[in-house]
């Protein structure tokens, strides 16, 4: 069997390399063809540029610089010789032996009847090598003076017929139509191909008088014949030059080689391969016990922590309530800002983070209870539960064991996380009772105070009202359902209007207004609030360039932008052709960055920052002294202006301390040049302690609240009695 398999692989290999090197003969005698009519059509070019040259300076009255003009032609082209055939009188040649006057003559008939001129393969008279001779005619205006003359070798030409894709085993021979040999890829015993293949033996289907007339009628054709005892393959095809003809030849035994080597090649292969399958055999029936094992750990065990992960709890979560008695929560904790650990320590120390929780959390399991690793920093627990005060204590009391015991060594990170609580007091399918869970962990992300969420039906709720708002916020945005609100900025000191701060409001009709903490962080998660931010600024645009056109006195306006534009790099120039289409200056915009975005890519803010700058706007830092790191953000980055957050002056009227404290920021900030702005300023107060301490602006309900355009405009002066 193995026998007749190599013959039969052997035969095959041979077929199918004689049908692979078929199509490479094929190809390869396209390509010299192309590449040999190319050369040829490239020389003719440069004969021509230089006959151009040589009309231009007729008369010849000066024949010796001529004659330096050919011979740098010849040597810089690399021709054989070069010269100008005259109607009339003697030619001028580049070389000192020249061709004969009665040989150019000729040159210069054929030249003039047919304007360029390519001659069959001659022999040079001043080197006796083979040439070929490219003429073009010369006229001065219409009349005919002569003819341009090249003496090209046909060795100029032989790289291109060697084929050199099937390496040295073959070559291609350009003939006439007569079978004369011009210019040959190799030696051959003969000029005229006709008489080599009249030695030749060709196939019964297709003799030689076939192929001769295929080849004189300028058809393709394709052939395998014998020759001096070797069997070989002949492709022709037709050439734009002279009505040659190009020959390919490639020797049969090329392929017999190859299929014989892959032959032996895989002979070798089957013995080798008998003799590992053995072998094989008995090591997979040694690896089948350790690769069981090896897959149940990749499908359900974690192999950071080695705890069960979240494919091993689905399938054990009905038999975990049975063994609790139905009584459990489904609880799942997330690691705050864990992304901050690996970015300050790295991933080696976020890893042991995550594995001392994982053993935190498996220390503190009970009997029946279970645990396993969900995805990065989250952990799901299934825990008994008697109430919510219980497992609320208990959930806390875990908090503090983490913190304490789970700080990421050697650093003064504190590792703090949050639960999100489902009570099963029902029976549903694990991964709906997982999404509850997740949407009361998110609820705890975003509240200022507490560890611990349990699900109730306002998250179910809410996140209707998210989906809600989804689907219909496209639509608003085109109907004009999201309006521009204006809250104005007083000066402290005059109490005169200064500026304005641009809010949206987004009015359902008969819902009534949607609130900018509903919809606002909703977008910023799916990406909508990029839309919303450049809508907002264009309505912007359109009342400072309403204000301008009406006389009324234009006075900046801010506007807030999502952080998602920060890695936008269309985010200035968007801003740019958005306002110039209303032809409104662009220090009449201020952009309002809030200090988490800063926070979060300083690098990126600060180029941000300079490219608004470089553009004419003012940048303002947002809700200053809401984050942990506003002192020394102000260091590296150049604001116009500051926001003084209204949670950091809050209580400030009464508290000496935290008078001290804004009373230092303030000098600090005034002390880089910016301006101060002061927002949710409520009371009498708060407006003249701020005035004491040095802000410059006020925003709030005590001086107003945000106004509609139409509103706002009646605040502003007209800009004639301004002038007056």
């Amino acid at each position: 069997m193995l026998s007749a398999g190599v013959a039969f692989y052997w035969h095959y290999v041979g077929n199918l390399l004689e049908r692979d090197v078929t199509a490479n003969i094929m190809s390869a005698g396209n390509e010299a063809a192309d590449s040999f009519s190319r050369a040829v059509a490239a020389d003719q070019r440069v004969i021509d540029t230089i006959a151009i040259t040589v009309q231009t300076n007729y008369p010849w009255t000066n024949t010796e610089k001529l004659e330096r003009f050919l011979h740098l032609q010849v040597k810089y082209n690399e021709f054989e010789n070069l010269g100008i055939i005259p109607l009339r009188g003697k030619s001028l040649q580049a070389r000192v032996t020249a061709e004969s006057e009665s040989w150019l003559r000729e040159i210069m008939m054929r030249a003039m009847a047919e304007d360029t001129y390519v001659s069959s393969r001659q022999v040079s008279a001043s080197s006796g090598a083979n040439v070929l001779v490219q003429a073009a005619s010369l006229h001065d205006g219409m009349e005919p003076i002569g003819a341009l003359f090249a003496v090209v070798p046909t060795d100029r030409y032989k790289n291109l017929l060697t084929l050199s894709s099937l390496g040295s085993n073959g070559a291609a021979f350009v003939i006439s139509r007569d079978g004369q040999v011009e210019v040959a890829g190799r030696p051959l015993s003969s000029d005229n191909m006709f008489d080599v293949f009249g030695r030749a033996q060709f196939p019964k289907e297709k003799p030689f008088e076939t192929v001769r007339e295929q080849i004189q009628s300028g058809q393709s054709t394709f052939v395998r014949y014998y020759l001096d005892g070797q069997q070989r393959f002949l492709y022709g095809v037709a050439l734009p030059v002279n009505n040659w003809y190009l020959l390919a030849v490639l020797p049969t035994h090329f392929i017999q080689a190859q299929a014989q080597r892959l032959t032996w090649v895989s002979l070798s292969l089957v013995t080798v391969i008998l003799i590992l399958f053995g072998l094989l055999m008995f090591y997979m029936f040694r690896l089948r016990a350790y690769s069981n094992q090896q897959l149940f750990n990749t499908a359900f065990v974690d192999s950071l922590t080695g705890v069960d992960n979240l494919n091993r709890m689905s399938v054990l979560f009905s038999k975990r309530l049975r063994e609790l008695n139905g009584a459990a929560a489904l609880v799942i904790f997330d690691i705050l800002k864990f992304k901050v650990i690996n970015d300050m320590l790295g991933y080696e120390r976020g890893n042991q983070v995550l594995q001392r929780a994982a053993d935190v959390l498996h220390a503190h399991l009970e009997k029946g209870e279970y645990m396993c690793r969900s995805t990065a920093d989250n952990f799901v627990l299934v825990l008994s539960l008697t109430d919510r005060r219980t497992l609320r204590t208990r959930l806390t009391k875990l908090v503090a064991t983490i913190r304490r015991e789970c700080t990421a060594m050697d650093s003064c990170i504190m590792v703090d996380g949050v639960f999100g609580v489902y009570e099963l007091l029902e029976h549903v399918p694990f991964f709906i009772a997982l999404d509850r869970a997740r949407l009361a962990l998110e609820h705890a992300k975003h509240l200022s105070t507490g560890n611990i969420q349990f699900y109730d039906e306002k998250d179910r709720r809410r996140i209707l009202l998210e989906q809600q708002l989804e689907n219909s916020m496209e639509q608003a945005l085109s109907s004009g359902a999201f309006t521009l609100m204006l809250q104005p900025k007083f000066d402290f000191n005059t109490r005169e209007m200064k500026g304005a701060e641009a809010l949206v409001r987004w009015n359902q009709g008969e819902r009534g207004l949607v609130r900018p903490d509903d919809f606002i962080p909703l977008f910023e998660r799916n990406g909508f609030i990029l839309k919303l931010d450049m809508f907002i600024l264009e309505q912007v645009a359109k009342v400072l360039n309403k204000w301008r056109q009406a006389g009324k006195e234009q006075v900046p306006i801010a506007v807030n932008f999502s952080r998602l534009h920060l890695n936008d790099s269309r985010y200035i120039p968007q801003m740019s052709r958005t306002v110039d289409a209303y032809e409104v200056p662009h220090h009449l915009i201020e952009v309002e960055l809030t200090e988490s975005v800063i926070l979060n890519n300083r690098e990126l803010a600060q180029n941000v920052i300079r490219g608004l700058h470089n553009k004419g706007f003012s940048v303002a830092m947002d809700d200053f002294g809401s984050g942990y790191s506003s002192l020394n953000v102000l260091k590296g980055l150049q604001f116009d202006s500051i926001k003084l957050d209204k949670e950091f002056l809050s209580g400030s009227e009464q508290n000496k301390t935290a008078q001290k404290v804004v009373q230092g920021a303030v000098d600090m900030i005034k002390a880089i040049g910016a301006k101060i702005v002061a927002e949710g300023v409520e009371t009498a107060e708060q407006a003249e302690f701020l005035r004491q301490i040095g802000c410059d602006l006020a925003q709030g309900y005590y001086f107003s609240r945000p106004l509609p355009v139409a509103e706002f405009e009646q605040l502003l002066p007209n800009v004639m009695d301004l002038k007056k």
